[in-house]
């Protein structure tokens, strides 16, 4: 029951929350980029009377802009797996023999230059639809992919993005003295979480 209990937490709390931040405090940083969504809200939601699927699906630009912030920051930094059965990786020498332990590496493609150039810049125009075709297929896994992808991910994607619409229709999310400059250093966790806080600031927005 505790490691039931600690899964669920992990996995549909801490991740939720982390993402949440790290989309906010780069949405500070950028301010065009989070005027442009927030339009995209105003405009979509002038269409209907509550967040509904159909409204999340219309924001392009947000779905964009989230998938951005989980190529920069995603929830595990590295994937496990198990070989089922000798493997012989094509093009080399090397076999994968039965039951070996493989650690993928999914912040180091997410952050690879030959796959995402200028990767730390934060652009979510790398998953509009003209050029999300040109990624890699592989190489952007933030929730895993395949029969073990993460079960719970549309449900974090539409939590996260139902609270983005919440703040943005409502706030302008803007940096202060205390913002960091860019977050370098992540602590020994299980997911990725930083060493330092991210502290913005929530400015109310007039409705006219």
């Amino acid at each position: 029951m505790v490691s039931q209990a600690a899964q669920y937490f992990l996995a549909g709390f801490e991740t939720i929350g982390s993402i949440f931040c790290y989309m906010l405090y780069e949405l500070a940083k950028h301010p065009d980029y989070q005027e442009r969504l927030r339009d995209e809200i105003t405009s979509v939601m002038s269409n209907y009377d509550n967040i509904n699927s159909n409204a999340i699906n219309e924001m392009v630009y947000l779905d964009m802009a989230f998938k951005e912030t989980m190529r920069l920051y995603p929830v595990l930094p590295f994937l496990d797996r198990k070989v089922a059965k000798n493997y012989k990786i094509p093009n080399t020498d090397i076999t994968l023999e039965k039951d070996t332990n493989v650690y993928i590496s999914i912040i180091g493609m997410h952050m690879d230059p030959q796959y995402f150039p200028n990767p730390s810049k934060f652009d979510p125009e790398r998953f509009s639809s003209e050029n999300k075709a040109n990624i890699v297929p592989f190489t952007y896994l933030p929730t895993g992919a395949g029969p073990r992808v993460c079960i719970g991910a549309r449900y974090g994607y539409t939590t996260i993005k139902v609270g983005i619409i919440h703040i943005l229709k409502n706030f302008k999310i803007t940096t202060c003295e205390e913002t960091p400059e860019k977050l370098e250093s992540f602590g020994p966790s299980f997911v990725l979480v930083p060493t330092q806080a991210i502290k913005i600031v929530q400015e109310i927005l007039l409705q006219a």
